[in-house]
């Protein structure tokens, strides 16, 4: 026998760990992503796919969704690779200038780091710099990590 539901990842009855991640998914309002992520990994998830996937495998679904791992994710912190490889950890909080981080194709930007300004600040080069070079962002609360 073949039972098929279709329904948002939000109405999923899941358990255990699953139950946990699917709060935090839901408390983020991430669902829809986390449900591409899902139907790219399974061709037929059953319940059991399901629930082990959020339960078990966090860092891939956090990973996807742009951070670092589950804790950067629950702790609302992006992380960006400069030009030298230099990882830097954003606050979802901070507010992007010039919607920094993605470009129109919603590709990443890899950022600069042209000077620490002190107190926590930073200042940025993103994008190209020979087309755009007006493009500077100012943040706070960027930690290179």
């Amino acid at each position: 026998m073949e039972y098929r539901v279709e329904s948002s990842l939000e109405n999923f009855d899941a358990w255990s760990g699953g139950k946990d991640t699917l709060k935090v998914l839901i408390e983020k309002g991430v669902c829809n992503e986390v449900e591409d992520f899902i139907g790219q990994c399974f061709t037929d998830p059953t319940d059991t796919d399901i629930n082990d996937f959020l339960w078990f495998e966090r860092d891939q679904i956090a990973e996807y969704l742009g951070y670092k791992n589950w804790d950067a994710f629950e702790n609302g912190k992006k992380t960006y690779e400069d030009i030298n490889g230099v990882e830097l950890e954003v606050s979802d909080e901070v507010k992007w200038h010039d919607e920094a981080g993605v470009d129109e194709n919603g590709d990443e930007i890899i950022f600069t780091i042209i000077e620490e300004r002190g107190d926590g600040y930073f200042n940025l080069s993103y994008g190209d710099e020979d087309e755009n070079p007006e493009r500077w962002a100012y943040y706070t609360e960027l930690e290179i990590v």
